[in-house]
């Protein structure tokens, strides 16, 4: 079934973004992929990259990143040859080190053998086709093909831990919705020029500000427009209206 969107839910996700480039600021240097694309240009290094950063920071990703390419390399030729317990050795601080040096190594082989041992062909594909090639390879799934697409400008948004969070909480995707609802709802809400920077902006915002478990809605610059907070400012209210007063200054000293 086709998603409907309604004008005034395109005018307020609109004005939610509106808000968000003008509060939140997004730095190259925080995001480990759009660092490695700038020095590299190479959709083959930022890939690798890309790997490491699953479930683990951008800064740990980063370091994996510049260790194995000191140690080993970070080409297809380099990592093909080389052992896949050296490969971990040198990523040990990405996590997950040992599943992702059988991947990167098998990553490597496949790109030799098929790829011309570059991934420019997969890119310029059409954006679904692309999407697919990228999902047969080892350790890529949906979201590591959209960041990749996304960081070549391609009409993807990608969906990771803080923007499926910081998407639902404003409302804009459905809260049980998964990975494709969410980036599908994005997609269909905001116009192609703004998918590249809807990520970078939801990821800083839910690192600083929407976080997890404990989110700073008092200082949300889209706190009118969130019925996450909202719901909790009634929550509180009901909760302030049926206390009696000993629990009302109790609380009161708490969050003061």
């Amino acid at each position: 079934m086709a998603t409907v969107i309604v004008d005034s839910e395109r005018i307020r996700a609109k004005r939610i973004l509106e808000i968000l480039k003008q509060n939140v600021s997004v730095h190259d240097e925080d995001f480990a992929t759009l660092v490695v694309a700038r020095e590299t240009s190479d959709p083959f290094r930022v890939l690798v990259v890309t790997i490491f950063s699953q479930s683990c920071t951008d800064i740990a990703a980063l370091r994996a990143y510049r260790t194995l390419d000191r140690q080993v390399g970070v080409t297809p030729q380099s990592l093909s040859r080389t052992k896949t317990q050296d490969i971990a050795k040198a990523i040990r601080v990405a996590g997950l080190y040992k599943q992702k040096s059988r991947a990167l190594k098998k990553l490597a082989q496949i790109s030799l053998k098929h790829h011309s041992r570059t991934l420019d062909g997969i890119l310029r594909y059409p954006v679904d086709q692309a999407r697919f090639l990228l999902q047969e390879l080892p350790n890529v799934g949906p979201k590591t093909a959209d960041v990749l697409l996304s960081v070549w400008g391609r009409s993807t948004i990608s969906v990771d831990t803080q923007v499926n969070r910081v998407s639902k909480r404003l409302g804009l995707a459905p809260q049980k919705a998964k990975y494709e609802e969410v980036r599908t709802a994005l997609m269909h809400l905001y116009k192609p020029e703004d998918y590249h920077s809807i990520p970078l902006l939801f990821m800083a915002h839910g690192r600083k500000t929407c976080r997890s478990p404990r989110p700073r809605c008092s200082s949300c610059p889209d706190e009118r427009l969130c019925p996450f907070i909202q719901k909790n400012l009634e929550h509180m209210s009901q909760r302030v209206a049926h206390a009696s007063p000993r629990h009302v200054n109790q609380s009161i000293k708490r969050n003061s």
